[in-house]
């Protein structure tokens, strides 16, 4: 009996020792998860360092010994440990989505400090300094810092201005290289509809100046140039917005809701053939008097285009050079255009490339199903993670679930949208703005540097027609046609190769014992290279690309 209770006290205490140490840890880090505990534990009399951490991140458990220790030896009851979840508390918002451990050094509400990193020595120094710092302000021999917790720190303030600074040469240089190609694409176009339309340019009449047509055709006769063909037109708002792209004077509210609901009059002007010159030239010298010199002291003279306007809104669009007599063909003529030229080709949004391990395909793919939608425009699977030499395995997941064979180093590469292909038609909240987060809390093993790099390497891994289907070419029937001679022949044949074998089987029903044996030996032996299993043994298939590669 007194065995029993020896052991029953010993579990006591043994338990009651496990709760103790399970308190005592609970009570060194307080756990911040809303503002409100925020704004409590800020107003603590003492030094307070608190470990503010991400949820897809976690807090920094490898330091929880030496703020322990720290606690015990210097700090006492002046020192007051936290962790901070800054996903759930408006003031630490600034250090979301980051994976670097921070710590925040805290006195009467004030911020005192910062020290990011897993650097033991250097938090040790900083919080002995800060302690020391603590007793000189209670003494009266020192000023403590002013500064919010939400206020960047001097040393945070130079890295953002320095990340601010790339920031803006990379979005510098993104732009740059969108105008280049967004001007390649117009000139492109120009030059293909040049070689119909040279003498022809489009114009368009607004809804309250149609009544005047006859004065347009008046004005541009003596230049030799006709109205060869007319149609009335609603364009609609997207149609609206493209116009005022062109002609800014259109982009109005007046203009672009005239446009969008009520009929214009789209015109086609043509130069007639014994008159030289460029017809988009000579039409607006008609209308708008563009190159037309006035001579010192005439008074200048009133072209169409200023009568057509009114309330401030343009009564006529001509189109200013050959961009945009090539962009006001597409939009007001298309299919006089179609019968001639193809269309053009649909326009990419500026991209990125992000690669991940081939054994993240179902949370990468999962989440670009359920938050990516049209901003993943390409992925597939490749055998490594070179970003030089791309080796293609397959282009879909269930192709890449087929593959009896798969290794650690194989990889998934996505094609991901960074803007919209024409961000003047978007509208400014549909635009995103950097990398999808639901990716990189995933831990991607390379992200490009920025839009113009993102091409380049995309390019490498998704070539000009990467995503048309496969087409598998059909195997062609073979079909022969024997002669009757021939088929006796063959049928002869067949005759004699089936007694043939039926003699065979014979023999070997005579001699089958010692034959059959050695046969089954060397199944069995076969069994055994191959590595078959026997009945009952269950086999164990460990697949290299649904788990994350060894450690080491």
């Amino acid at each position: 009996m007194s065995i029993t209770c020896a052991v029953a006290n010993a579990a006591a205490a043994a338990a009651a020792a496990g709760a103790g140490k399970k308190a005592a840890q609970v009570q060194l880090q307080a756990e911040l998860n809303t503002d409100d505990e925020w704004n409590k534990f800020i107003q603590r009399d003492g030094l307070l360092v608190v470990d503010v951490y991400t949820e897809w991140c976690g807090p920094c458990l490898g330091m929880v010994g030496n703020l322990k220790k720290i606690k015990v030896e210097i700090g006492g009851d002046n020192l007051h440990l936290a962790v901070a979840k800054a996903d759930t508390i408006e003031c630490l918002k600034r250090f979301r989505n980051r994976s670097e451990p921070t710590w925040m050094f805290l006195a009467g509400g004030q911020l005192l400090n910062i020290v990011f990193g897993a650097d033991a020595p250097r938090l040790a120094r900083t919080i002995e300094q800060e302690l020391k710092n603590e007793e000189l302000v209670k003494k009266g021999e020192r000023e403590r810092p002013q500064r919010a917790p939400h206020e960047l720190t001097p040393p945070e303030r130079e890295v953002a201005m320095a990340q601010e600074k790339i920031m803006q040469e990379r979005r510098a240089k993104e732009a740059a290289a969108a105008e280049e190609a967004r001007l390649a694409r117009r000139e492109a176009r120009a030059k293909r509809l040049e070689m119909h339309f040279v003498d022809v340019c489009p114009a368009l009449m607004m809804p309250h100046a149609q009544k005047h047509l006859r004065k347009v055709s008046d004005a541009l006769e003596p230049y030799g140039v006709i109205v060869a063909d007319k149609c009335p037109l609603v364009l609609g708002k997207e149609g609206a917005k493209i116009l005022g792209i062109e002609d800014p004077e259109l982009a109005t509210d007046a203009a672009s809701a005239a446009l969008a609901e009520r009929p214009a009059l789209a015109l086609v002007l043509k130069k007639l053939p014994d008159r030289e010159g460029n017809i988009i030239e000579l039409t607006r010298k008609a209308l708008f008097g563009d190159g037309i010199e006035v001579e010192e002291g005439e008074a200048p003279k009133k072209y169409l285009s200023e009568e057509l306007k009114a309330d401030g809104v343009p009564g006529l669009f001509v189109p200013a050079d050959r961009h945009q007599r090539a962009a006001a063909l597409d939009l007001l003529f298309p299919k006089m255009v179609g019968t001639l030229v193809e269309p053009p080709a649909p326009v990419e949004p500026p991209h990125i490339l992000i690669m991940f391990g081939a054994w993240q395909r179902r949370a990468v793919l999962g989440a670009a199903a359920a938050k990516l939608g049209q901003r993943l425009l390409r992925y597939g699977f490749f055998a490594d993670a070179s970003l030089t030499e791309p080796r293609l395995l397959c282009k879909n997941v269930d192709k890449y679930e087929e593959r009896l064979e798969k290794d650690y180093c194989e990889t998934i590469v996505l094609m991901i949208a960074m803007g919209v292909a024409e961000p003047a038609l978007a509208n400014p909240q549909d635009i995103p703005d950097g990398p999808p987060e639901e990716l990189l809390v995933l831990g991607p093993l390379h992200v490009s540097e920025d839009t113009v790099v993102g091409q380049e390497e995309c390019a490498r891994f998704f070539p000009p027609g990467y995503s048309e289907p496969e087409h598998k070419p059909k195997p062609k029937s073979k079909k022969k046609r024997k002669k009757r001679n021939e088929a006796k022949e063959d049928e002869t044949l067949d005759e004699s190769a089936a007694e043939v074998v039926t003699e065979a089987s014979e023999d070997a029903e005579a001699n089958g014992d010692a034959d059959g044996d050695a046969d089954g030996d060397a199944d069995a032996d076969g069994d055994a290279e191959g590595g078959s299993v026997e009945d009952g043994d269950e086999e164990t298939h460990f697949d290299k690309a649904t788990s994350p590669p060894p450690i080491g």
